[in-house]
């Protein structure tokens, strides 16, 4: 008798809890859409607009739910997007898409949050490395599927180096070939490995590679062609743009308040180093509006790509870029 109350009980409490969550819910409230976007690196402050959107809500609101998966490098990213089986929008670099498209990749960009290059060539300071020439006999440490491979030939070919007087060595995606004194010097994004040296206060140079010629656009939302053309994937596509907006925004507007976002997010990074790196980030997203691309803007950025002979064939703006 005592078992079938109980069991009587169970079945009645979990009719209220049933009930209960139909009342709470917002009439004609429809289940979120799932997504998954791909990142071409590790969770680290550049996309930290993605990150602080859904944390803050502004994907769920739009009736989404989202996850992230990763990839090392915008090539990479690019190229998973261009296949469309399990990415169809994530992302990449100005640079990786205008490359990837000249060589067919059924990719488009849907916003740029980088209107330069951030990448930079950083050294131990007292090597003096100040210049692109100073690279001369000296050994550079290159990372096999980074765009930033793309870019030192970007920056070789803008300054008219000899790139046979710069030994280039295979290097891990870590600082440790440099501290170790195996290469004198690494390129990455100033707010990732720099800024976290520079936070640990390591005695580090910074050569940023846009002061020297490298000025394309950079960090962007790419999308699949077949994707795009599905409204439906075209609907999603539109939400995460105003939501990633959303995200970065706060960063170019709060760096402070979106580095103590983005702490709680990710504690084990080192505080000083989400300060530092959010305050880079910030000004790679200035000037507004966040997210915004031109049509100069892509041209420019096709025509130094030209010049300096990455693009596999001609490519127009529009091969390129979903603009309005």
């Amino acid at each position: 008798m005592m078992s079938r109350f109980i069991s009587i009980r169970r079945t009645l409490l979990a009719a209220l809890l049933a009930t209960a969550s139909l009342l709470a819910a917002p009439a004609g409230a429809q289940p979120l859409e799932k997504v998954e976007i791909l990142l071409d690196w590790k969770p680290l402050p550049t996309f930290a607009g993605f990150f602080i959107a859904k944390e803050l809500g502004a994907f769920e609101r739009r009736g989404l739910d989202v996850t992230f998966a990763e990839v090392q490098g915008a090539p990479v990213s690019a190229e998973a997007i261009g296949a469309g089986k399990q990415y169809w929008i994530g992302s990449s670099s100005g640079m990786a898409t205008a490359i990837g498209r000249s060589k067919g990749l059924p990719i488009k960009s849907l916003a740029v949050y980088y209107h330069k290059t951030p990448s930079a060539i950083y050294t131990r300071a007292e090597d003096r490395i100040a210049h692109p020439r100073d690279l001369y006999g000296r050994k550079l440490g290159l990372v096999k599927g980074s765009v930033t491979n793309e870019e030192f030939r970007a920056l070789v070919a803008a300054n008219k180096l000899d790139r046979a007087k710069i030994t280039e060595v295979a290097v891990d995606w870590d600082p440790w070939a440099l501290l170790e004194k195996k290469v004198d010097a690494l390129i990455d994004y100033e707010e990732m490995t720099p800024s976290e040296l520079l936070a640990e206060g390591r005695r580090i140079l910074v050569m940023r590679l846009s002061d020297f010629g490298v000025r394309t656009y950079s960090l962007n939302l790419i999308v699949n062609d077949e994707a795009w053309a599905n409204p439906a994937k075209r609907a999603i596509a539109v939400k995460i743009v105003e939501a990633v907006q959303e995200g970065y925004s706060l960063v170019n507007e709060r760096p402070a308040d979106a580095a103590e976002h983005y702490s709680r997010l990710f504690p084990r990074l080192a505080p000083r180093f989400v300060d530092r790196s959010m305050v880079s980030v910030a000004q790679q997203l200035a000037p507004p509006p966040v997210g915004g691309q031109t049509r100069q803007g892509w041209a420019d950025t096709i025509k130094t790509l030209s010049e300096m002979g990455l693009l596999a064939r001609p490519i127009t703006v529009d091969e390129v870029a979903i603009l309005d």
